[in-house]
């Protein structure tokens, strides 16, 4: 079926040649088309433009010939955008109501205590349950406008429970209209075994890395920056073992992660993140120099109260700046990525251009996928959300709570 979008208000990220980040001013750049739209065909999209030259062109001419049960939508008043890269979430969490005191849990002993109960669930859970609830989850990540999502594992007791959930992954990237990619996250649970040493439990996890990679079960590989954790020296270590097997690599610590990592900066990354607190301008620096790229996860510092990471001044800086929700129904639940914009702009002083660019071309690119997703352009995939009849792209982070999507598709089909 083709799909043919009319009268769009605004088509949001319209771009042919965008397949690379954009970095510090150049985030400010949108491209953005005034009454337009939109022609999609297996999966993909195959022509856009203003209104008035719907037709005109040889491409666009020829694919309306072509045309075969052609589905026409009406979008006046509403815009489109690109669906939402998300680079980080842990999805597969063995979610359970909570009840009236757990957002008082949300840190110290009430909090550990809720993580290792979620671990033992996970231990009792099957693949199958695991995949359903996941499913659940997925289609409200679908449905916040998400059309590219990363799904770690790490919430596994032992080497059967991490290969249980990189399992259910490749299930959920078979099975969903969503493209996933799947990241080992297998450091995550060190501190659920106080029986085994640190120099024991890197062992664990080195003699999986040849297992997951030999049957491509996963696309990355992410260590968690704590002093609870590994060393400097441990980590890099674990993740250097990471890029010898294959596998994109990235870290994080609370609110602040960095992806797009190779030989050269990784220690440099590894030494930004270690000792925490606040990012400043030698930091800042540090980071231009070693082309290194900041993903921040507004819901992280919301939901713990942490202080936010000055990705003002990384912008400012030339930096490319990726958004991700860090979505874990168990301790930042929530997969609204249209949050994360608003609270790039209330609290990091970002504007909605950015916001715009860090949630979609540029997750995009750091997620190795800049090439297909991130942007309304012809030839990519055909995964984006029409909004309901609002003002403008700038309303879309502005308001922070109103549920602005009122059409998801996704591989070029209405979900």
């Amino acid at each position: 079926m083709d799909l043919l979008l009319l009268h769009i208000k605004e088509l949001v990220q319209a771009a042919d040649d965008l397949t690379t980040c954009r970095d510090g001013k150049e985030m400010a750049q949108l491209g953005v088309i005034r009454n337009a739209y939109l022609l999609i065909r297996d999966e993909r999209i195959i022509d856009y433009g203003p209104m008035e030259a719907l037709g005109r062109g040889d491409l666009g001419r020829k694919a309306l010939e072509e045309a075969e049960l052609l589905t026409e939508v009406d979008c006046s008043g509403r815009l489109v955008f690109p669906s939402f890269c998300d680079p980080d979430s842990h999805l597969l969490y063995p979610f359970a109501p909570f009840g009236s005191g757990d957002l008082q849990m949300n840190s110290g002993h009430g909090r550990k205590r809720r993580f290792f109960n979620s671990y033992e669930a996970l231990h009792e859970m099957t693949a199958d349950e695991i995949y359903h609830q996941a499913l659940d989850h997925l289609k409200e990540v679908a449905g916040k406008g998400t059309g590219a999502i990363g799904i770690k594992s790490g919430y596994g007791l032992d080497a059967a429970d991490e290969f249980k959930l990189l399992e259910v992954i490749r299930k959920l990237k078979q099975t969903t209209p969503l493209l996933i990619q799947s990241t080992f996250l297998g450091s995550h649970t060190f501190r659920e075994h106080p029986g085994l040493s640190v120099s024991g439990y890197l062992d664990h996890l080195l003699n999986l890395l040849p297992m997951v990679a030999q049957d491509e079960l996963a696309d990355n590989m992410d260590v968690y920056c704590d002093n609870h954790f590994f060393t400097l020296k441990e980590a890099e270590m674990l993740l250097r073992m990471g890029l010898k097997h294959g596998l994109n690599i990235r870290i994080h610590s609370d609110e602040l992660g960095f992806a797009g990592l190779h030989e050269q900066n990784l220690h440099t990354a590894l030494e930004l993140l270690s000792p925490g607190g606040e990012i400043d301008k030698d930091k800042i620096d540090t980071m231009v120099r070693s082309q290194l790229c900041p993903v921040i996860m507004p819901g992280a510092s919301f939901f713990h109260n942490l202080s936010v990471s000055s990705a003002r001044e990384m912008i400012d800086a030339g930096l490319t700046v990726a958004l991700s929700t860090d979505f874990d129904p168990g301790a930042m639940p929530s997969c609204d990525m249209k949050f994360m914009q608003s609270l790039a702009c209330i609290k990091y002083g970002m504007r909605p251009e950015e916001v715009i660019n860090a949630s979609t071309i540029n997750s995009a690119c750091l997620m190795g996928i800049g090439e297909g997703y991130g942007s309304i352009s012809r030839g990519k995939a055909a995964n984006l959300f029409v909004t309901k009849k609002i003002p403008s792209y700038q309303y879309f982070p502005y308001a922070f709570s109103s549920d602005l999507i009122e059409m998801v598709i996704l591989s070029g089909e209405i979900i």
